[in-house]
């Protein structure tokens, strides 16, 4: 009977261990499954919302979002270990061991709508040109980014300017966007398309007599201020950094007076404007723009 009693508890004993040591293995891989499959299920929803919107937007039907604000997951695991009398009668006195767990997932998903005064702002104000600019730093496709972001190019002819849509039910329109489109793309590809601000060195000359001692402090801290005695004046100079122009030629060969002129005209579009300059005489030049 003492024989038998050790040899129940070894086997009990054993059984524990076991129970733990597959407990602990399985916890780190339910985890990372757990956590890789709610990723890929948000993101499939969204993407499959968001061709949904597309349609209704194409359909003029009214769009609507929702979002997943916050996923829950709990997993309990039960191992159990025993043992019991084998199955061959009195003929037999062995203990034949017993093993058993589970595993119970208990997800909680928070769907919400999407909606308010802020996401309306969100999904109303175009796209500002940091953020294509951010995104063109990153070598995606030009073509790709202004088919989907741009609403329309304006071109100035003789003074005049041109608005062509990005619209294909605009025929003519939607033909000319398409071409300076791709021609710009070609320009991208041949690693010649360049996007930077333009920065530009300005100077004011003012009489000496009309800046009071307050009037000084404060513009010294905003300009670079030098006093001339022949003329009694200041000369005041400030780093001007002005809009992202795209062009297919390095601005640092831009003169000052070039440099000015295009700053003035950037100035004057909006903060969603995207301006360019494509020039003859460097890659893409047959076509100016």
């Amino acid at each position: 009977m003492g024989q038998r009693s050790t040899s129940f508890a070894r086997l009990t004993l054993a059984g524990v261990l076991c129970s733990l040591a597959v407990t602990g293995c399985l916890s780190p891989i339910t985890l990372n499954r757990a956590v890789t499959a709610y990723d890929e299920a948000v993101t499939n929803a969204i993407s499959k919302q968001l061709l949904i919107n597309i349609a209704r937007a194409h359909q003029h039907q009214p769009i609507h979002f929702t979002g997943v604000s916050n996923i829950a997951a709990t997993f309990d695991f039960h191992v159990s270990a025993g043992a019991t009398p084998a199955l061959t009668g009195e003929a037999s006195r062995g203990l034949m061991p017993i093993f058993g767990g589970s595993v119970a997932e208990n997800p909680t998903i928070s769907i919400v709508p999407i909606e308010g005064e802020e996401f309306t702002k969100r999904l109303l104000t175009p796209f500002q040109e940091t953020k294509f600019l951010l995104l063109l730093r990153q070598r995606f496709d030009i073509d790709l980014m202004l088919r989907l972001m741009a609403q329309e190019l304006r071109i100035t002819e003789n003074g005049e300017e041109i608005a062509y849509r990005n619209t294909p039910a605009d025929r003519t329109g939607y033909e000319m966007f398409r071409r300076v489109v791709t021609h710009i793309s070609a320009i991208q590809d041949a690693n010649q398309l360049y996007a930077e601000p333009l920065v530009y060195n300005r100077t004011w000359t003012i009489p000496a007599n009309s800046v009071t001692a307050e009037g000084f402090q404060a513009l010294q801290k905003e300009y670079l201020v030098t006093y001339s005695q022949k003329d009694n004046s200041y000369t005041l100079r400030k780093q001007i950094t002005g809009r992202i122009v795209i062009t297919n030629y390095d601005p640092d060969i831009l003169s000052p007076e070039e440099r000015a002129r295009l700053i003035d005209n950037t100035e004057e579009g909006q903060l969603n404007d995207v301006s360019f300059d494509i020039r003859p005489g460097h890659v893409g030049g047959e076509y100016p723009l």
